[in-house]
């Protein structure tokens, strides 16, 4: 029998976007050919916790659903696998092909292509907002993705967090038109539907820019926590 998939994920009193973890959580356990309902645990705000759900499983292999290695990950989730023997926990979601592949497809969403092969309008800088971290190097993952990203568009990159320390977006905003920059892709790198998302979607709209829909929602993310469960057993 194949050892249980367990996904980490920070939680949200969004029910939109709770809805959007376990969907996630469903499609890579498709691709792993697993049945039954999608284990998910969360580490803040909302239930079931990681705790609760872990005391029901046996040798699972813990896939921590965070775009970037922050606090959550680095104490939040070894703590609550601590009273789970044998259980397996995977690097979080980072900067891989997936996640650059999906922010692509979302930028290029917003600019107006309508499909992978139809050309976007070309755009001179491109904005990442996320949700914010303590931990200096989450927020690194960040701008690095947003520098690759932005690179694919051979435009300019900026990084802006909704919380915490770091740039703030009307501050990246200000820095990207003063260097003349006027056509301004404004990407949420977030997850799921909920608070952050509805500030970042605000962010966009006051920018000028069109919004863009949770990088969970995509394919790629539930083919990336497969791939984590894959590397884990390997």
């Amino acid at each position: 029998m194949s050892r249980p998939l367990v996904v980490a994920a920070h939680g949200t009193a969004s029910l939109e976007g709770q809805a959007a973890v376990r969907e996630c959580a469903a499609r890579a356990m498709a691709v792993l050919g697993m049945a039954g309902p999608p284990v998910v645990g969360y580490v803040d705000v909302c239930g079931p916790t990681l705790e609760e759900v872990l005391g029901d499983v046996e040798d699972p292999v813990v896939v921590p659903y965070f775009l970037a290695s922050g606090y959550h990950v680095k104490h939040d989730v070894p703590s609550a696998t601590e009273q789970s023997p044998g259980a397996l926990v995977t690097t979080a979601l980072g900067v891989e092909p997936e996640v650059l592949d999906a922010v692509t497809d979302r930028v290029r969403e917003s600019l107006g292509a309508d499909g992978p092969d139809d050309a976007a309008p070309a755009v001179e800088a491109v904005l990442l907002l996320g949700a914010g971290s303590s931990v200096d190097s989450a927020r690194a993952e960040v701008a690095d993705v947003a520098a690759q990203v932005a690179g694919r568009f051979g435009a300019a990159s900026g990084t802006a967090f909704l919380s915490g320390p770091g740039p703030r977006p009307a501050d990246e905003l200000a820095r990207l038109r003063a260097q003349g920059h006027t056509r301004i892709a404004v990407a949420a790198h977030l997850l799921s539907p909920g608070f952050f998302l509805d500030r970042a979607h605000q962010v966009a709209v006051e920018a000028g820019a069109q919004p863009t829909a949770p990088l969970g929602t995509h394919p790629l993310l539930g083919a990336l926590v497969a791939r984590r469960y894959r590397e884990a057993l390997a």
